[in-house]
């Protein structure tokens, strides 16, 4: 009898501390960020300088993993990666086993993934024993789980960047993370997300440009104090062998892909995409604040000012829209020159991110009522991923930033600035090509008009019912979403 009044006692103790931490999550990381004034808008001026790199897109899921890959295999020197997470899939295991064959001829690789959102998790985190044993791979993730234990507040500083930067020469950056979903629509019935992507590479490896800074960002991204060198060796054996296993693994999945290359021959190469690119005039690359907590919104702050100067057109690409209050008034308070733009985002129907989805329903209006024609991408089987702006059809922003206050004031997040005509016709003409012609125009008198190729569903019966219900948690943490 005593012992079971000793455990319950102790089952009690641990159930108050377990209380009280719970209090202190929630204080800290969700009513501290959503109570606190959020920064207001840096005064920034465009900072472009001229260059002779050049440019290509890449608008399609399995061109922007074929580049991924080509890029990789070509690498002679220097591989660095960010990404947001690499969830498991083939193409998870494609671009791990390119990672460690490179490594095998004897280039530097730097990994890094989000801390919370990585994916490699259950047999996935094999990988990270392999590329731990790995002499020539250097793997981090941002602010890991055991960091955010002790530091709950740490849980909203995400490394959502996208970076794939190859000798100083290449690079890949937009908004795909490593997914199937991203890469291959394998049937209707599976889950597609439409997103880009854009391939820089240098002419002149004399001239200092855009990638150099790419570079020196990942460089302060990947030595940053938030960046853990996660050693998951342990003092057991098993983790040798998991580590000496899946090298055996992707070793394997590497020389099968390339004997299939070999067989069927090569579809792409490097040269495929430096043949495709077009001039830049000039461009320069920015990114938020790397800190804790709320950081200097630079990315938001510098697509305010271009979007102030723009003299004729503006065109706006998101996954949702979900501006906070101070976002909002900084938008009502911009002096447009413009009257003339568009915003693309998803529609409900899309079910690209619910909790996004609701935030965007929350607060469209404020761009119904502007002078931007508002879209919304109606398909069921497939959503919109991209972020991407364009001024003036002239000037175009790629990257990781989504219109919402988590991108402007909590994660990391990069974009590319560059002006081209080339490149900004090309992202207008897909655009109209492959999604406004699937999205529904909504008016400001509450009409709307469908596009030719969307039979006008908005949402689900249980999408209709649940909205008004939830419409309001959306609401509470529109500064978190």
């Amino acid at each position: 009898m005593k012992h079971k009044e000793a455990l319950i006692k102790i089952l009690k103790t641990l159930g108050k501390i377990l209380a009280v931490y719970l209090v202190y999550v929630v204080v800290t990381a969700i009513i501290w960020p959503v109570l606190m004034p959020a920064p207001e808008h840096v005064d920034v001026e465009p900072a472009f300088v001229e260059t002779s790199e050049e440019v290509a897109l890449l608008e399609y899921g399995i061109e922007a993993f074929g580049a991924r890959l080509d890029l990789i295999d070509s690498a002679e020197e220097t591989i660095d990666v960010a990404y947001y997470y690499a969830k498991k899939g083939k193409s998870v295991d494609l671009f791990h086993a390119y990672m460690l064959a490179a490594a095998d001829r004897g280039v530097k690789v730097r990994y890094l993934l989000d801390g919370i959102s990585h994916g490699v998790r259950g047999d996935e985190r094999d990988v990270i024993y392999a590329f731990n044993d790995h002499p020539n791979i250097e793997f981090k993730l941002h602010e890991p789980i055991p960091s955010v234990l002790l530091a709950p507040w740490r849980i909203n500083n995400r490394m959502h960047d996208k970076l794939l930067l190859v000798d100083n020469k290449y690079s890949v950056n937009g908004g795909r993370n490593i997914s199937d979903l991203y890469y291959e629509r394998t049937s209707q019935d599976v889950a597609y997300s439409h997103d880009r992507d854009i391939f820089l590479m240098k002419t002149q490896t004399e001239e200092t440009g855009i990638i150099d800074q790419l570079s020196a960002y990942y460089g302060d991204l990947f030595d940053s104090e938030y960046a853990v060198d996660l050693d998951a060796r342990s003092f057991f054996d098993w983790s040798g062998e998991k580590a000496r296993l899946k090298t055996a693994e992707l070793k394997q999945v590497y020389a099968d892909h390339r004997k299939e290359v070999k067989e069927r021959g090569a579809l792409t190469s490097l040269e495929t995409w430096t043949s495709r690119t077009m001039p830049i005039e000039s461009g320069y690359h920015v990114h938020n604040e790397l800190t804790r907590g709320f950081k200097q919104p630079y990315v938001w702050s510098h697509l305010l000012e271009l979007s102030s100067r723009a003299d004729s057109h503006l065109f706006i690409q998101s996954p949702w829209v979900i501006p906070n209050s101070r976002m909002r008034e900084e938008f009502r308070e911009t002096d447009f020159k413009t009257s003339e733009g568009l915003m693309l985002t998803n529609g409900m129907s899309t079910n690209n991110n619910p909790i996004g989805q609701l935030g965007t329903e929350n607060r469209k209006s404020l761009f119904i009522d502007s002078f931007l024609d508002y879209y919304e991408y109606q398909p069921t089987e497939s959503s919109l991923h991209t972020k991407t702006w364009v001024f003036d059809k002239e000037v175009s922003a790629i990257g990781s930033y989504n219109f919402d206050a988590r991108s402007t004031y909590l994660s990391t997040e990069s974009m590319v600035i560059l002006k081209s005509e080339a490149l900004a016709e090309q992202l207008l003409t897909e655009a109209e090509e492959s999604f406004i012609e699937k999205s529904r125009q909504i008016h400001a008198d509450g009409s709307s008009s469908n596009g030719e190729e969307t039979n006008g569903k908005t949402a689900s019966l249980a999408q209709r019912l649940l909205t008004p219900l939830l419409r309001p948690l959306a609401w509470l943490l529109e500064d978190l979403i």
